[in-house]
């Protein structure tokens, strides 16, 4: 009776919002796909140093003939090791120091916290500043509080709210290094290339997803908690050769030393909060990045390692083989992007993997199958490839260069912010209902929202890679 009645009000009402529907979504898909043929022509007329059969070419690592780029790489690469042990090893150090979730969820809000009161400072600093040395600053106190973590392990004063307090100062070094090191990768190449050295930047933080965590696992399991912290300590330290010969552009302003410059900063912060309001699609791939941020990395980072042991029964190790797994499937997409000199639709491309990227979720949390759950986090690694590849592109390809350290600052704080408030919220909801069932409940919300996007923002859609006509020529540092 009552889906008669339903049935009814569809065919009095009904159809003509459900034709409108079909029909946004008709053209959202023609669009993708007109993007992509479109693409793929004009990389045939590019023809530059991609050989006719497709597939891996030298276009695929044409960053790495920058000397620059390549050190930075390196660094990079070094850095973003750290942080995939990083992040296994807190959560895992407080899932043995207690059983409750809301404790996963505050020590992942530790980690992020920081973001909040210093990243945007350091935006501004690096439009200013020489980069080189903020980034050594930065991973030096990482370096010094990961070795202080394993002392208090090994010591036995490690306790829930000590836990808390090393991941706040070890946040720190984050907040300060990140958005300097966002905004290094347009300052050393130049902005037809843009696309390529993003992706190659993230291949090798996808790399560190896989070698990561399972080094992470393997060294907790060998050494304890203390071990997996020692190893942070000295991978950090590794990283800090790379920094020493790498060159930077000066940053466009000199900074003002003493009290001009603290009253300046204000200001230069509003500056880059002006540009990401006025710019509208800009603006919405923030939107769709904080949702992304709270609602589906703060739970990855907070309940994945509960959900692997309570519905998987896999110990340290096995739920870093479920990390590395997602890290092998963005390492191929990001193959994949490098290779592509231009994309059509970018924008439309980015939304639609953060609706996968929600769907997958909902499996993820619902598995109780090892073999299941390895095979959906493959396929979110795959696809979380080109979501946060294409979204780094997207901004900064239509950022102008002289505010490129303030965005990237906002970047990071809505990427890197969001993402402790989530994981504080995560573990709220998995304390009342569950973790893997609040996993799940935040992909399909996140899917939901980025699908009323796709439909509704048809510029967002055609969004390119990059424009024909540059925003800003970012400097062509050094060539090998």
């Amino acid at each position: 009776m009552v889906r008669a009645r339903g049935a009814a009000r569809f065919a009095r009402h009904g159809r003509g919002a459900y034709v409108d529907v079909r029909g946004s979504v008709r053209r959202a898909a023609l669009a993708l796909v007109g993007g992509l043929a479109e693409t793929t022509e004009r990389g045939a007329r590019a023809g530059s140093a991609r050989p006719a059969g497709g597939g891996l070419s030298l276009q695929t690592f044409a960053a790495f003939e920058l000397r620059n780029f390549r050190l930075l790489w390196l660094n990079n690469f070094s850095y973003a090791l750290v942080q995939g042990i990083q992040r296994f090893a807190f959560v895992w150090l407080a899932a043995d120091l207690s059983e409750k979730n809301l404790v996963l969820g505050l020590v992942t809000f530790g980690l992020g916290i920081p973001v909040f009161f210093l990243t945007l400072p350091a935006g501004v600093l690096s439009d200013r500043w020489d980069r080189r040395y903020l980034l050594f600053a930065s991973q030096l106190w990482v370096l010094a509080t990961s070795f202080l973590t394993a002392v208090l392990i090994w010591t036995g004063a490690m306790g829930v709210g000590m836990a808390i307090v090393m991941a706040i100062l070890v946040g720190v070094g984050v907040a300060v290094g990140q958005p300097v090191r966002q905004a290094l990768v347009p300052a050393v190449v130049p902005q037809h290339r843009l696309m390529n050295a993003i992706t190659l930047n993230s291949l090798g933080q996808n790399v560190s997803q896989i070698v990561g965590p399972l080094l992470g696992g393997a060294a907790i399991d060998l050494w304890g908690n203390g071990g997996g912290f020692a190893v942070q300590g000295a991978l950090m330290g590794v990283g800090l050769v790379f920094l020493v010969p790498l060159q930077i552009p000066v940053a466009q302003r000199a900074a003002q030393m003493g009290g001009r410059l603290f009253r300046e900063m204000l200001g230069e912060i509003g500056e880059g909060f002006r540009f990401v309001r006025g710019a509208v699609d800009i603006r919405t791939l923030f939107l769709l990045l904080l949702a992304s941020s709270l609602v589906i990395m703060g739970p990855w980072q907070t309940l994945l390692p509960r959900v692997a042991e309570e519905q998987l029964g896999a110990q340290a190790f096995r739920a870093g083989v479920l990390f590395g797994a997602m890290g092998v499937g963005t390492v191929i997409s990001s193959l994949i992007l490098a290779s592509i000199p231009r994309l059509e639709n970018a924008g439309g491309w980015f939304t639609t993997t953060l609706i996968i990227g929600g769907s997958l979720a909902v499996g993820i949390g619902l598995s109780h199958d090892y073999l299941l759950t390895v095979l959906f986090m493959f396929l979110s690694g795959l696809n979380a490839g080109f979501f946060i590849n294409l979204n780094l592109t997207l901004i900064q390809a239509h950022t102008p260069s002289d505010v490129m350290g303030r965005v990237m600052a906002i970047y990071t704080l809505v990427l890197m912010g969001g993402s402790p408030f989530g994981g504080l919220l995560a573990g709220g909801g998995a304390q009342l209902i569950g973790a893997g069932e609040w996993f799940a409940l935040c992909g399909a919300a996140v899917a939901a929202v980025a699908g009323v996007f796709l439909i509704t923002q048809p510029s967002l859609r055609r969004m390119p890679s990059h424009p024909e006509t540059p925003v800003a020529g970012p400097a062509d540092a050094g060539s090998g």
